[in-house]
């Protein structure tokens, strides 16, 4: 009884081993860069960074003023997500930039949590949370750029 159930066996693991390859999967539509790094730092990210500084040089006067905050902010590290989509190292860097992206994402995303909550409560107190998150931006900024960008500014808060 057992002799037929070895070569039963070496023919179904035959078979399934040398299966050929199928077609393959489509997967749809993909994310993929429309800019250049450069031009999406000159289109997009500058002037959503320049907003965010202006906004954030005094203290919002009242909840509009914590609104316009709040959406600058989070409008930032939003299109600090386009990183990901991008390098400018190839893949033998690929995990700094992608750790660098996180670091600026996320300290814009600081900053649109702490103006969220003065949104909340629109105390003049609660701009101190954003006047703490919102140098670390600049420096995930400068951080990046010094090493990725041939000309690397340091960026200012």
């Amino acid at each position: 009884m057992a002799q037929w159930r070895v070569p039963l066996f070496l023919i179904v693991a035959l078979l399934t081993a040398t299966r050929p390859a199928g077609p393959q999967e489509h997967l749809g539509p993909r994310p993929m860069p429309v800019l250049d790094n450069v031009d999406l730092m000159d289109l997009m990210l500058k002037p959503e960074f320049e907003a965010l500084r202006l906004a954030a040089a005094q203290p919002p006067a009242d909840r509009s003023a914590w609104a316009a905050l709040y959406q600058k902010s989070a409008r930032l590290a939003e299109v600090e997500n386009l990183l990901f989509f991008r390098t400018r190292a190839g893949e033998a860097r690929q995990a700094e930039w992608s750790d660098k992206a996180a670091q600026a994402r996320d300290a814009s995303a600081a900053v649109a949590a702490a103006a969220l909550a003065g949104l909340r409560s629109a105390r003049p107190a609660d701009f101190d949370q954003v006047r703490v998150a919102w140098p670390e931006v600049a420096a995930a900024c400068t951080a990046c750029h010094r090493a990725f960008a041939r000309e690397a500014p340091a960026i200012k808060p």
